[in-house]
């Protein structure tokens, strides 16, 4: 089938939760200059035209007390008829490298909205979800980027949804990072044990995704990529079929783990062993 959006080159989307690594690796693969520019292209919401802000992750009437303590949620505007179409194409030009190979990264809490948004494209609303991933790029690969210890990526996800900051490239960065805490940030069980079994959650319906549609990912883990960056590369290079590039590099940017991050894991876990529920 004829669309005007075929990618008839290698395409991969880097399918991940929040704070599991994905961000490094997609900064690492678009050092390459020959493995896309997979970037979160599509993560704003339909609704808003924003990305996800921080009483959206605790939307369950359950953990509503939690919300009402973080940032309340801008309105913004609804995506227009036609909007999509025309930053879809941009999208298609921004994340492919010269040798016709397309990146793209992918959280399971907004998959829902891109498959939607997929279906608004012309000449694909007719077709199902995988056959309009199919129609657009045929050569679709997916990496699954997971991390294990859940509990560590918790915390980090608490975190950055109450600072709002979600990468460290500097230096100066880091610092800020693992200096004084912003004011309002804290320790919350509920909070982080919430968002723990989110991140289970999310995981597991990205192996139902895989199942169902037949595609095997490429799988990378967190805890050993992030020791072993380069040999990570090379390999998930050669999964997707991409011819390496030449040896010089760029500086990639800092994990962001720190010593609060650390304790928050070790209290979390102790007040697991002792029933704790606040």
């Amino acid at each position: 089938m004829g669309t005007p959006w075929r990618v008839e080159g290698i395409s991969y989307l880097v399918c991940a939760t929040q704070r599991s690594g994905s961000t490094l690796l997609c900064e690492l693969l678009r050092a390459t200059d020959v493995a896309g520019a997979p970037d979160e292209y599509f993560e704003r919401l339909r609704e808003t035209g924003l990305p996800r802000q921080p009483r959206q992750y605790f939307e369950d009437p359950s953990v509503r007390d939690i919300a009402e303590r973080l940032k309340p949620t801008v309105p913004g505007h609804p995506e227009q008829p036609g909007e999509f179409e025309h930053w879809f194409n941009y999208v298609l030009q921004r994340g492919t490298t010269l040798n016709g190979v397309f990146g793209a990264k992918m959280m399971w809490n907004y998959l829902d909205d891109f498959r939607l948004r997929m279906a608004e494209l012309p000449g694909l609303g007719n077709l199902s979800f995988n056959e309009r991933l199919e129609a657009v790029f045929p050569r679709l690969k997916v990496i699954f980027m997971r991390r294990r210890d859940k509990v560590a990526q918790a915390v980090s996800l608490w975190r950055a949804i109450q600072t709002q900051q979600w990468r460290t490239e500097s230096e100066s960065d880091a610092e800020q990072v693992e200096g004084e805490e912003a004011p309002g940030v804290e320790y919350d069980y509920r909070a982080i044990e919430y968002l723990l079994n989110e991140l289970h959650r999310w995981d597991a319906r990205w192996e139902d995704w895989f199942h169902a549609t037949g595609r095997e990912p490429i799988r990378v883990f967190y805890d050993e990529f992030t020791v072993s960056r380069a040999a990570t590369i090379g390999r998930v290079l050669d999964a997707l079929g991409v011819d390496p590039p030449a040896p010089e590099g760029k500086k990639p940017m800092r994990r962001q783990a720190d010593d609060r991050s650390r304790d928050w894991v070790a209290r979390f876990r102790t007040d697991s062993e002792h029933g704790q529920r606040i």
